[in-house]
């Protein structure tokens, strides 16, 4: 018995010590036989060494990679391949195949993968399975001295070729050039020692330094920071420069979507990790705008999610043009209003939630005041986009509401519900000079409401559709005199304010209460009055064809020796508008000039007195909002 488990016991200690030589020796000729019976294109010289017992490993002086159509798929000198056993169980079970190191002289790489995924490289156990897509594996530590690699990844859209090299200090450069998402870019980056692939999220693998340049067209991006992967941009962290000839040019390579803009430039800190990007810290310059905030970008979402605050100030409007089509002069010859079509596939590539802080909205004319400070919720959700809490100051006083855009009907549908308080008109609009006019020909606190709805796909569009109701009230205003008796085309008067000076005369009412209807607003009540005059307003302005057919009418209230007392027309169109008399109600006083005159020459002039109108008051109150009806 004695014996017997003494043979046992050296039976197993001689096998333990050849085990242990012939894992230290790598096994002879093991590794080949192994690659030979599984098939999968792998093909290893006689002098490859495996070792299993400890610190799993292939050293090979050569090995190649061969698809299943006899193509080239890789070639590699001085190899070195490591991994931990607990790798290839996950991998047995369907995980991406995981190396710790890879490491080669030399490496000539053919990645390909078609728009289902599918590799011809031997990445899944049992070979490549046609009905699943293959991971990309995951690589720890990766050390080529110099290499080559040509990629075409369907499902990343990249398609490019590449230069690699790991210097005597274990520095690592790269160079690539090719087209990501269809747009051509060139990268450079490099790297010290020990940056991984593409790592697993459990790794634990330290960041390294890394430098990364990449351009397209003309925008440029530099990245200078620490990074623990390459590919997935894993515990990224580093400052981040960007400039370009827009926004939008710069995040289509990156399935990001931004509005366009004119030329800018960007600087923040940019960190990723488990596939949230956050930019902090922002400084940018977008045409004369300057804006900052703090922005996240979720990517583990079926539908991407940008969160974040906007703030700064200046922002021009004229730099958001762009997005609206307000950059290009409309296709139509005559027309005002912008209809370039709006990015509308854009709105469902991603969701947004961003809140906006800025000191001042710059609305791009001498002739209106900024807005100043805004502050508002935008939220994208479905291909819907929402501007909600919205509170501008304005000229003293403040605009509030809400705007919404649904691409999701067809034609996109636009709404939008706004009230003004106490805006001082006189602030808010510049008034082209004119000498003989007071230097505010109007002034007063506005009130107004507006909720209105209009379909299409550009600005013009939308304004050409719109339904609903608009309505406003001028408070405690005031009116040039001089412009009063221009409009009751008053000769008399206006001649003695034009030798005095003008002045300005109190307001008791000025209201407009209209709709628009498919595009054409027809004021329902509209009207100046104060004691000189009453001036009434109706007719039409026609958004959809960019029409003016307006009629005012001027009824004084004192006596004027000499006034012509015709209506007046505005027409045209918004591009070209004119003014005329009303001809039928100049005709009717000069026939009746000609009649007095003929029975005795003085006389004539009879027919231009106007003794003046005892009007009744006005009722200068604000109608109960009415809402917008919603398309169904």
């Amino acid at each position: 018995m004695k014996v017997a488990a003494i043979a046992a016991g050296a039976f197993v200690l001689v096998t333990g010590v050849v085990l242990v030589g012939l894992d230290l020796a790598g096994w002879p000729g093991l590794a080949p036989w192994l690659v030979a019976r599984a098939g999968h294109g792998l093909a290893l010289d006689s002098a490859a060494r495996l070792h299993l017992l400890w610190r799993p490993r292939l050293e090979a002086p050569q090995l190649t990679v061969t698809g299943p159509q006899g193509q080239s798929l890789a070639e590699a000198h001085a190899v070195q391949l490591a991994w931990q056993w607990r790798d290839i169980w996950d991998w047995r079970h369907g995980a991406p195949l995981r190396l710790r190191l890879v490491q080669a002289d030399t490496l000539a790489l053919n990645w390909q993968r078609d728009a289902a995924g599918r590799t011809p490289w031997p990445l899944q156990p049992g070979g490549p399975n046609p009905q699943q897509p293959t991971p990309v594996p995951e690589i720890d530590h990766l050390v080529i001295h110099q290499g080559t690699a040509h990629i075409d990844d369907a499902p990343l859209r990249l398609l490019a070729d590449a230069r690699f090299a790991t210097q005597a200090d274990s520095h690592w450069t790269a160079e690539l050039n090719g087209r990501l998402r269809e747009q051509q870019l060139a990268l450079k980056a490099e790297a010290s020692a020990g940056l991984a692939l593409l790592s697993a999220a459990e790794a634990g693998v330290p960041p390294v330094q890394l430098r990364v340049e990449l351009s397209h067209g003309q925008e440029h991006l530099s990245f200078a920071g620490t990074a623990a992967s390459l590919l997935d941009a894993r515990a990224l962290d580093g400052r981040l420069q960007v400039r370009g000839s827009s926004l939008a040019a710069v995040g289509r390579p990156f399935g990001v979507t931004l509005p366009s803009t004119p030329p800018f430039e960007l600087t923040g800190r940019l960190q990723h990790a488990t596939g949230v990007w956050q930019l902090g810290g922002i400084n940018a310059r977008i045409g004369k705008s300057r804006l900052g905030g703090d922005f996240a970008f979720d990517t583990r979402a079926a539908r991407p999610l940008l969160s974040g605050m906007l703030r700064g100030g200046p922002l021009r409007l004229a730099d958001l043009g762009p997005a609206v089509g307000a950059d290009m002069p409309p296709s139509r010859p005559g027309r005002l209003l912008p209809d370039r079509k709006f990015d509308l596939p854009a709105l469902n590539a991603m969701d947004a939630r961003v809140g906006v802080a800025l000191s001042q909205l710059d609305l791009g004319t001498a002739k209106l005041e900024p807005l100043s400070p805004v502050n508002g919720s935008l939220v994208l959700e479905n291909g819907v986009l929402d501007l909600s809490h919205l509170n501008a100051g304005i000229a003293g006083g403040e605009v509030t509401g809400a705007a919404r855009l649904d691409t999701r009907s067809t034609p996109p549908l636009w709404q939008a519900s706004l009230d003004v308080h106490g805006m001082a008109i006189e602030r808010w609009f510049k008034f082209t000079s004119v000498k003989s006019l007071t230097a505010h020909p109007l002034t007063g606190r506005m009130k107004a409401q507006l909720d209105v709805q209009g379909r299409g796909g550009s600005t013009a569009a939308v304004l050409g559709t719109l339904n609903g109701p608009v309505q406003l009230r001028v408070e405690n205003g005031s009116v040039s005199h001089l412009l009063t008796e221009a409009m009751g085309l008053d000769i008399a008067q206006g001649l003695g304010l034009m030798i005095k000076g003008d002045d300005n005369l109190p307001l008791h009412c000025a209201r407009l209460d209209g709709r628009f209807q498919s595009g054409v607003l027809r004021p329902r009540t509209a009207l100046m009055d104060n004691r000189d005059s009453r001036i009434d307003l109706d007719g039409r302005i026609n958004l959809a064809d960019e029409t003016l057919d307006l009629r005012l009418v001027a009824k004084p209230k004192d006596f004027s020796p000499l006034t012509l007392r015709a209506p007046l027309r505005l027409q045209g169109t918004l591009a070209e508008p004119r003014v005329a008399l009303e001809g039928k109600r100049l005709g009717g006083r000069a026939i009746a000039a000609l009649a007095l005159g003929a029975l005795a020459p003085p006389a004539a002039l009879l027919a231009f007195v106007d003794p003046g109108e005892d009007l009744p008051p006005v009722d200068c109150s604000l109608q109960p909002r009415e809402a917008a009806v919603t398309a169904r």
